[in-house]
């Protein structure tokens, strides 16, 4: 028997920092920040419509409605994981 492996793409804790300087959140946030919700960071509307739209280019997963002020990058990571794993 062979395991089965997956190359679908995973958005790790990483991408999401990066995903998260990259629409506006203080060069301070860390992993350690990934618990906190949008709002808590900082992060607007506008910031996480470019969040959504950035991992449904990359990954072809659509959650711009699923991502509110109270949502945190580590559910958005948690979600999108979710789906590519077909949960």
């Amino acid at each position: 028997m062979s395991e089965k492996t997956t190359s679908a793409p995973v958005l790790t804790d990483d991408d999401v920092l990066t995903l998260l300087r990259a629409v506006g959140a203080s060069a301070g946030v860390t992993a350690g920040d990934h618990g906190r919700s949008f709002e808590e960071l900082g992060l607007d509307s506008l910031a996480r419509f470019e969040i959504a739209s950035r991992i449904k280019n990359r990954y072809g997963v659509d959650i711009e409605d699923d991502i509110t002020a109270e949502t945190s990058p580590a559910g958005v990571r948690d979600l999108v994981n979710g789906r590519l794993a077909g949960a």
